[in-house]
Parts: C-alpha cells; structure tokens; sequence
C-alpha cells in the first residue's frame, strides 16, 4: 500500500471497461463526423468550430464558468481533468485563464480525437498548455506524468459516475496523491437522493444505458471523500437545475431528423432520472487536508 495516499496498487480496483462505456450513446463517435468532415479543410479550429459535439458534460461553458469560479482559478495554475474526455474543459481552461490542463482520459478514441483538436487550436499558447494522457487514472504515478510536484486543483465532470462500487474510495485516494495540500478538486456527478435504495429498474437502466453501476447517496459520497482526506467539502445540490437543462437537451436532440436511436435514450433516461427525484446532481469543491 502506498503510504502517502492509502492506495493499493495491488488491489482490485477496476475503473469500467473502456471497451463497454464507448457503447454508450453520449460516446459514440459516430455522432459527430459530419461536423469533423466539415473541419477537415479548416487548418485552424476555434473553440466554438468542436462546441456542438466536444463537452460531453451537462451545461456546456457555462458549467466551466462555475468551476473556475468555485476553484477560484489563477493564471499558471496546474489543473488535472481526471476524465477528460475530448478535452472541451482543458481547451477552455487554457484560453480563457491560461492555465495548464493535462487531461486524462481512460478511453483511446477520445483521447486520440482530444489530442487532435488540441494540435489544431487557432491559439498556438493552448497547444502548449493542455494536453491529453490515454491511462487508467487508478494506475498511474505522477512520475508516469512527467510532474515532479502536485497539482493544484483536479477537476472531474461527469466520469465518477462510471465507476464501480469497490473503486470510489482508491479513486479519491489516488485523487489526493495528485493534488497538493490545500489543493482542491471540484466535481460534477449524479448521486442517490433517497435513503433506500433504487428501484431496480432504474438500477438496470442507469447501468445499461448510461453507464452508472453504482449511484451513492450524499452521505456516502461525503464520507468517501473524507476517507481519501478531502475535508471541507462544500454540497451543492443542482437537481431541479439539471432536470430542466437535460429534458430541453433530450426534446431538442429528439426533434432531430438525423439522430442516433441510443444517444437519444442517453438524453432521455439521465432527464428521466433527475425529474423523477431518485437520482440528483450535485457540484462537490472538497480542499485536500490530509
């Protein structure tokens, strides 16, 4: 056991098959190649060129807005985007607050397209300041990275929500080896509002359709992020928010003549889930004290 952080590199903490999460409607490359056809002649991408298709998480820039300012973010910070997807939030990061972004991202697809769209920023500073890592988040080393100290801050949208059980606690822990002292982590994640468990149905739903084996209540969640030695941690329940931003994305997506039959469902369960008041979204700043 490593014993900085409490994590077992021998233990059997599995993050999802990356094979399994891109068949999942919202990962689905297919989606977006028209547009990418479209691009092909441009020699120099803006931000807004990827912006239909490139944040995979709910609320857009809007969403990124929020986590600077709840990160309080500083030009020359160093930011680990745990789960970086196509890396929309380190591009935006590095434009707009000139910060440094190293994304990492468990699929391969993703992360090939992601370091792609990072080569053909129109602003050269952005390619120097973000870049994408292909790995399993709960085997690297900060040496493996090429970091010699911590990060300031991590950021993690929408991914936690992939992981198993068994491996929620060792992915905090290997969170705080990354992040210095004093450091922080913000986090978007869907969460279980109720005190019973789920409803079976909406247990197999979540799980085959968007990818989430396991839906921990706040309490749990917390205790979690205590556990790994992130304290103070400030709950932002966002519910009644995303239920409303996520059923206009599913009507919009769905009045569509061309569209994917399981990005639509995609949309259509995560609305369904949040409306229904079972699941919850919540926006989590924990600061790492120990």
């Amino acid at each position: 056991m490593d014993s900085k952080s409490g994590v077992d590199p021998n233990s059997n903490a599995t993050i999802p098959d990356h094979n399994l999460l891109s068949e999942i409607g919202l990962y689905k490359h297919s989606r977006f190649q028209s547009v990418l056809s479209t691009l092909a002649s441009k020699p120099t991408w803006s931000l807004s060129d990827t912006a239909s298709f490139d944040h995979l998480h709910i609320g857009g820039t809007n969403t990124l807005e929020i986590c600077t300012s709840k990160l309080a973010l500083q030009s020359g910070a160093r930011v680990l985007d745990i789960g970086s997807g196509l890396g929309a939030t380190g591009r935006y990061l590095a434009t707009t607050y000139r910060v440094h972004v190293t994304g990492i991202e468990l699929q391969q697809t993703n992360h090939l397209l992601a370091e792609m769209i990072n080569s053909k920023n129109e602003d050269p500073l952005v390619v120097g300041l973000v870049r994408s890592v292909n790995a399993d988040f709960l085997k690297l080393e900060l040496a493996t990275l090429g970091e010699s100290v911590q990060f300031d801050h991590a950021v993690s949208i929408l991914c936690i929500c992939h992981l198993p059980e068994d491996s929620r606690v060792p992915f905090f822990k290997q969170a705080a080896r990354f992040v210095k002292l004093g450091g922080t982590i913000y986090i978007e994640d869907f969460f279980r509002r109720r005190d019973e468990p789920l409803d079976p149905e909406d247990a197999k739903e979540l799980r085959d359709v968007n990818g989430t084996p396991h839906l921990p209540s706040k309490t749990e969640y917390v205790r979690q992020l205590n556990e790994a030695g992130f304290g103070e941690c400030d709950w932002e329940d966002v519910t009644s928010h995303w239920a409303g931003l996520t059923r206009k994305r599913a009507d919009k997506y769905k009045a569509l003549k061309d569209k994917s039959a399981d990005l639509e469902l995609f949309y259509d369960v995560v609305a369904e889930k949040l409306e229904g008041g079972s699941m919850g979204g919540v926006r989590i700043v924990a600061t790492r004290t120990t």
